[in-house]
């Protein structure tokens, strides 16, 4: 596809990518007052953008030598052979004790039925101090906006207790604004969950990397601007070459233009909006391109483009190779928060 960009230039203000409101401020330090009672730390991430996109700075405060599950939820969004490569990476990194892959729309998900046993064996195994006597177990779950932490709890609370929602669970970024009371989700063994608002880092590293967690939703989609972000969708596609995109929206060819698109949407969709001509005063119908990208993205979203994605995860191999042997620990979180990963 000669002609086609081969990098993305973002046309608007850089920082609205950097998206770090007071509850998360009065989060994180919610979330450490209640470290004393936690005896296990669940990341959940979005296996989309399994190393750009995660908040290691977040881990290192709250985890400390406690068990640590790195839990990559919309697993069902990606192929087979990127888990096994994700798996090998973090196993190589050492950043946590274990790697699981869940669907939390889909109760039979192989990685929910296993999460609850993985937790019992990593704190049975470890050093409670403190909390040895108590019979119950307490995990906290944390991660980035809108990568179900919530519907994780509400998925193992219905799967092992047959009860039914217990926190609130919506599309968008930024539901979960507090640290919620602890939440049963077992009996046996007892096990609570705290459920945590998403933490973003207060500045994104690149533009690259906050335009993905715009593709994933980690951020406002009014934050960004909803044609930005299918325009990075779109070049994402393109460089890739994941062109499915091209049938389901009914274009002949690829195209490296977003206007392309959205106006092919709107005219299959009919989303047509009456806007007020400056010349004639009168109303006149047009094309709704932000209610086409918000289409867009939603497809994409939903896998209906491809199992997609983002991050570039032979940089990350060759990365890890050049750290093995080496406990320097602190030098590859360094790494994955300050690399740029080019996609």
């Amino acid at each position: 596809m000669n002609g086609f960009r081969k990098s993305f230039k973002f046309g608007t203000d850089v920082g609205v990518l950097n998206w770090f409101p007071k509850h998360m401020n009065s989060g994180i330090k919610q979330m450490q007052a209640k470290l004393r009672t936690v005896d296990c730390i669940l990341e959940v991430h979005d296996a989309r953008i399994p190393m750009s996109g995660r908040n290691p700075n977040l881990a290192r405060q709250l985890v400390g030598g406690k068990p640590h599950i790195l839990v990559m939820n919309k697993s069902d969004l990606i192929s087979h052979s990127k888990k096994t490569i994700i798996q090998n990476f973090f196993e190589k990194s050492k950043l946590v004790n274990r790697v699981i892959f869940t669907n939390c729309k889909n109760d039979r998900d192989p990685g929910i039925r296993k999460l609850v046993p993985m937790m019992q064996e990593l704190i049975q195994n470890s050093s409670r101090y403190h909390r040895s006597h108590i019979r119950e177990y307490h995990a906290m779950i944390i991660g980035i906006p809108n990568v179900g932490k919530s519907s994780l709890i509400n998925m193992l609370r219905s799967k092992h207790l047959k009860k039914g929602r217990a926190v609130k669970v919506g599309p968008s970024a930024g539901v979960t604004k507090c640290v919620h009371e602890k939440v049963k989700i077992s009996e046996n063994p007892i096990i609570f969950l705290f459920d945590t608002p998403g933490i973003l880092q207060p500045r994104v590293s690149t533009v690259t990397s906050g335009m993905k967690l715009a593709a994933c939703a980690n951020l406002p989609d009014a934050q960004v601007g909803v044609i930005n972000i299918a325009d990075f969708v779109l070049y994402t596609l393109n460089k890739s070459k994941d062109l499915t995109y091209v049938e389901q929206i009914g274009l002949d060819v690829p195209t490296d233009c977003i206007v392309t698109v959205l106006s092919n949407i709107c005219t299959r969709r009919n989303f047509i909006s009456a806007c007020r001509s400056s010349e004639t005063n009168l109303l006149e119908p047009k094309p709704d391109l932000s209610l086409a990208a918000e289409h867009f993205l939603k497809a994409f979203r939903q896998g209906q483009y491809g199992k997609i994605i983002l991050d570039d995860l032979d940089a990350e191999i060759q990365t890890t190779n050049n750290f093995e042997g080496s406990n320097r620990i602190g030098d590859i979180v360094n790494f994955q928060l300050n690399t740029a990963l080019s996609i």
